[in-house]
């Protein structure tokens, strides 16, 4: 038996995929991973951990994650999240588990708090590294690695509380467990792993991670006619495993907390869609359709430069005459990176980051036609797409002369005077990594042209964390706590000007530290400023919630308080903080900004100079 034959035979029996009809050319792609593999996966594993617990929680979004992880082992109940004291109904509990896990483990510090998420975005990198490397060889996984490892969304996202990178890597592995499917639908054990998946999508953000899958699944089916496949998916089995996985939560928190099934299903997704949802997202987070797509773009950088490329590969990899393997993954793959964008596009409630998911489908995508077209030389495809990265190379590199003066003038960065430079230097550096990897790639060096663009972008990634921490001082409360925290002592009442979600009052919060009874310090938050409006979850009103008539009963009493205005805040004039009544002192602090804190009588005795 040939060497082809033998790796041909070993991959039906590892898998039970159909081999590739040329099985000569199939024998490299079954190669065996080497330490060069592993090397790479342990670098993008540092890479994705670097300095990931420098910076303080940004608000509103970090400190809503982290605080709620908090609680969640402070507390012992793992069913009803809990923020500020009071449950916190509007997210599945996924995330907030990972954290907790984190947290329980490594203490409550960023490190641990951010850590699930990064660790979640290496899996995406390495699943992608082992579908690629199955689809078109190892050099494709090693290609894939490395350019979702590196695409700016992915990488961006990994270093911040968002669900958005655990969803994306789930969904990923729904797709990767679906094409398993495809290729065998008999096979019930896969069936029903797809389907746990989903569940586990449910669990981190809700409806969202059934329409995503299922959506796939149908459109698939649709695309190649089989009709049968609708049948021997067995819905009424994907049913019961979704129940399993989702249901025992679901039940429990609704038994605990009435009206909360409601809550999510009609506040969370239904008026989310039609963009009635209570409270308002932030407007700074929504874009029209068209920045919608352009925001895409802008996280698949650099690979969104070879879009042309990517669309002519996967047209001719679904083709007829490509192995059924190749073909059904494909064409799963383009769906899962055109369903994020297209589906969110008719909807009001598009926020900047809804796409992430499309990203790795991309960049697998990406790292198909990188090793089979790019490294064949062919200059149809080739010489555009170094012209696209050389092009965007340059506008780069010229942005480090003009960028730094634009970025001076925005108000959101009054706190971080570093940044105008940071910008500067970061644009350099990138356009440098883009017209080195064009050029290579232009001359016939595709490996080559790849290797340089992974090191120079990784370097770009990690000097863009010094940029994190210049901005956490715009929006964290880290130093702000640290500043003011032993100064007032514990007997200190602090109190939040509000911010939708509660992640401002939750970012002070997780840095106060613990009560005298070892739970997490409560910050009150205004209520009665419908510019700033709370949530309404079912049950009791927080007790964390005041008027500004109790504000300013307290703020004239014997007890200390500090008043803190809102960190989301950039015109004073136009948005003028509705402060306490009474004696009202400014605390002097440290650092410019927009946010400032306020003292009465009681506490100013302490703090002032």
């Amino acid at each position: 038996m040939t060497q082809a034959a033998v790796a041909t035979a070993n991959f039906r029996a590892r898998d039970g995929t159909p081999a590739p009809a040329n099985a000569e050319a199939f024998a490299a792609r079954v190669e065996r991973a080497t330490w060069a593999d592993a090397a790479l996966l342990a670098l993008i594993l540092a890479l994705l951990l670097w300095r990931l617990g420098s910076y303080g929680l940004y608000e509103p979004h970090e400190g809503h994650f982290a605080g709620v992880g908090r609680e969640m082992v402070l507390r012992g109940d793992w069913i009803t999240p809990y923020l500020n004291g009071a449950p916190y109904l509007n997210k599945p509990p996924l995330l907030y588990w990972m954290i907790a896990v984190s947290s329980a483990l490594l203490g409550f510090n960023e490190w641990a708090a951010r850590l699930p998420l990064a660790l979640a975005a290496f899996g995406g990198v390495a699943l992608a590294w082992h579908w690629a490397r199955q689809l078109w060889g190892i050099r494709a996984g090693r290609m894939a690695a490395a350019m979702l490892a590196v695409t700016a969304g992915w990488y961006l996202f990994a270093h911040q509380l968002l669900i958005d990178i655990l969803l994306s890597a789930l969904q990923l592995l729904a797709l990767y467990v679906l094409w398993r499917a495809t290729l065998h639908p008999e096979k019930r054990a896969r069936w029903a792993a797809f389907y746990a998946v989903m569940g586990l999508m449910v669990l981190a953000k809700g409806l969202i991670g059934i329409v995503f899958p299922a959506a796939a699944l149908l459109l698939f089916a649709l695309w190649r006619r089989d009709w049968r496949l609708l049948r021997l998916c067995r819905p009424l089995t994907g049913l019961l495993v979704l129940l399993a996985v989702c249901g025992p939560w679901v039940a429990l928190l609704e038994y605990r907390n009435p009206g909360t099934l409601y809550y999510l299903v009609v506040n969370e997704h239904i008026k989310r869609v039609l963009g009635s949802r209570w409270p308002p997202d932030y407007e700074v987070v929504k874009v029209s359709a068209l920045g919608y797509v352009g925001m895409t773009l802008v996280w698949a950088m650099p690979w969104s430069m070879l879009l042309w490329q990517v669309c002519r590969f996967s047209r001719k990899e679904t083709a007829s005459g490509a192995p059924d393997h190749v073909r059904h993954a494909v064409l799963l793959l383009a769906l899962g990176a055109l369903l994020p964008v297209v589906l969110f596009l008719p909807m009001p409630a598009r926020l900047i980051y809804y796409s992430l998911p499309a990203l790795a489908p991309f960049a697998l995508l990406a790292a198909g036609w990188w090793s089979t077209a790019g490294v064949e030389g062919r200059a149809e495809g080739r010489l555009p797409a170094a012209a696209c990265l050389m092009v965007l190379g340059a506008a780069v590199f010229s942005a480090g002369v003009w960028a730094a003066d634009m970025v001076d003038d925005l108000p959101q960065l009054v706190g971080a005077p570093g940044m105008p430079h940071f910008v500067s230097r970061l644009a350099f550096l990138l356009g440098v990594g883009l017209l080195a990897g064009g050029a290579l790639l232009a001359w016939r060096k595709a490996a080559l042209a790849l290797a340089a663009l992974f090191v120079l972008l990784s370097a770009v990634q990690m000097y863009s964390l010094n940029g994190f921490g210049d901005y956490a001082n715009v929006l964290s409360s880290k130093r702000l706590v640290e500043e003011l925290r032993d100064k007032a002592g514990a007997e200190y009442t602090w109190v939040s000007e509000g911010s939708r979600e509660l992640g401002a009052a939750a970012g002070i919060a997780y840095y106060l530290g613990l009560d005298a009874h070892g739970q997490a310090r409560v910050v009150l938050v205004m209520e009665d400023d419908t510019r700033r409006p709370p949530p309404l979850f079912p049950g009791p009103k927080p007790a964390y919630l005041i008027d500004h008539e109790r504000l300013n009963s307290l703020w004239s009493g014997a007890q200390p308080a500090l008043f803190v205005t809102d960190v989301q805040r950039v015109d004073w004039e136009e948005d003028a903080p509705h402060l306490p009544e009474g004696e009202l002192h400014e605390v002097p602090l440290p650092w410019p900004g927009q946010r400032r804190v306020y003292a009465n009588k009681a506490a100013w005795q302490r703090l002032r100079p």
